[in-house]
């Protein structure tokens, strides 16, 4: 059987988490050789040198820079996409974008999303979708990469996230030179946010719910070009080899193993501008409960929020304890930058694992609990000061909750005066939505889910080997 040659396209620090965190590398390792394009620090990539040594070949992924007309069109698309599902469904709402700094980039924005609105439907987008394509073929950096590849003579290209701007052009030159490309959809939430800059032969989802997704939101995309994976991120929930001891873990933390735990996670800024708030609500209203019964709150806030936003309200309740996610940032701190650590992994097991409830604003931390069977709270209410941009009803509206509301997986705390009642309902009746639990989470995420590195690396296999056939046939 030949060995293939897989060239894995890791952009930012978040593919980490999926694809070197987990046994996907290892797999692969198995029938081939792996070269990794990657755009991090040595610092970042050097735990992993150590793990697979000369098994795996390591590139910086080149810089790009996109010329004018390629950025407006691309943006253009996500503005198109989003302006289309609003005429789809006048109640979704178009999430907030952080409005750039420079006039430069403020007016390519205006011209983009005015393109954008008069676009807004599925021809016009396909069309917006392959102009941008073309435009990004003729970059003097696209034919660069046409050059790597040629040197490189990859049997597969995998791009593990689809929004990644600085792997289109390899993806594009990959598909020019006739070798097979792939790309996998990074979050349960990406698909509705705006059409996804790569474009690639194989598209690898999470489940038959977001294949569908796909397919109606992409009707260039044919079904075939769909596979049903799953995501590597929840593996390590299936892995006993990473729990600590109960007691351990949690007096390590300075809470008390005798009484319950509720996590308070956090998201990041432009998500939760209140989350501050909210923890703070929290902490007030389990002080109401007599000491006897009351849970103890331990605080682990987004990778990403570096920010002194928390500083106030842990000084305020001293009694939270704080989980700090272990990942590295060198060059500031957003999800391009920021990089997982598999110790970071194993610390996220044993928080959940080993707290009993978690109440976030519309986190993925409710299937993280929902892997455990344990009960998640969302938070919906505004804080009597809230940003006039933000509003957690918009938050709600957002096209990937609709299978929250159907299912309804979660509890729901609808005010500060209730934050309290609705947390220790949860803690007393743990099993009440399990089957909601559970099918939400089936639903979103292929099972069993600690095979989703299998099954994405025998996806790529049969890539690579359909590649052989049409390389074969053409000869």
């Amino acid at each position: 059987m030949k060995r293939h040659r897989f060239l894995i396209i890791v952009p930012n620090g978040v593919g980490i988490r999926n694809f070197f965190c987990t046994e996907f590398v290892d797999r692969l390792l198995e029938s081939g050789f792996v070269v990794v394009w990657h755009a991090l620090s040595e610092a970042d990539i050097s735990p992993f040198r150590e793990r697979w040594g000369n098994a795996v070949t390591w590139r910086e992924l080149p810089a790009i820079r996109d010329g004018l007309a390629e950025r407006i069109v691309r943006q253009a698309k996500i503005h198109a996409q989003l302006y289309w599902q609003l005429r789809l469904d006048p109640g979704t709402p178009i999430q907030p974008r952080r409005p750039p700094s420079r006039l430069a980039a403020r007016a390519i924005e205006r011209v983009s999303k005015a393109l954008g609105r008069a676009a807004a439907g599925p021809r016009r987008i396909v069309f917006l979708d392959r102009l941008h394509q073309a435009l990004a073929s003729r970059a003097s950096h696209t034919r660069a990469f046409e050059r790597l590849l040629a040197d490189e003579r990859p049997d597969a290209v995998f791009c593990g996230h689809q929004k990644s701007l600085r792997a289109v052009p390899a993806m594009i030159a990959a598909r020019r030179l006739g070798i097979p490309t792939a790309t996998f959809i990074y979050s349960w939430d990406n698909l509705p946010k705006g059409r996804m800059p790569v474009s690639a032969d194989r598209y690898y989802v999470w489940s038959e719910f977001m294949r569908d997704e796909l397919l109606a939101l992409y009707p260039d995309v044919s079904r075939d070009r769909v596979q049903i994976v799953g995501t590597p991120q929840f593996e390590s929930y299936r892995d006993p080899s990473l729990l600590e001891p109960r007691d351990r873990f949690l007096r390590k933390l300075g809470l008390d193993p005798a009484r319950r735990v509720v996590c308070f996670s956090g998201d990041d800024e432009l998500t939760s501008p209140h989350d501050p708030v909210y923890l703070a609500d929290l902490a007030e209203g389990l002080r109401t409960i007599p000491a006897a019964r009351r849970p103890q709150i331990l605080f682990r806030r987004s990778p990403v929020d570096r920010s002194p936003r928390w500083d106030g309200v842990l000084a305020r309740f001293p009694e939270i304890a704080v989980s700090d996610p272990l990942w590295r940032s060198e060059n500031g701190a957003d999800w391009a930058t920021i990089v997982p650590t598999r110790d970071d992994v194993a610390l996220l097991v044993n928080v959940v694992a080993h707290s009993d409830v978690v109440i976030n604003v519309g986190s993925t931390m409710a299937m993280d609990f929902a892997a455990f069977d344990k009960p998640a709270i969302f938070i919906a209410y505004d804080p009597p000061e809230r940003d006039a941009h933000w509003s957690f009803e918009n938050i709600y509206r957002l096209p990937h909750f609709k299978t929250t509301h159907q299912l309804q997986p979660v509890h729901w705390a609808r005010g500060k005066e209730e934050i309290a009642s609705v947390v220790m309902h949860a803690l007393e009746h743990p099993g009440e939505k399990a089957e909601a639990r559970r099918r939400w989470l089936h639903l979103h995420v292929e099972q069993p889910m600690d095979q989703a590195s299998r099954r994405l690396s025998d996806a790529l296999r049969s890539l690579a080997s359909a590649g052989d056939l049409r390389r074969e046939g053409a000869a």
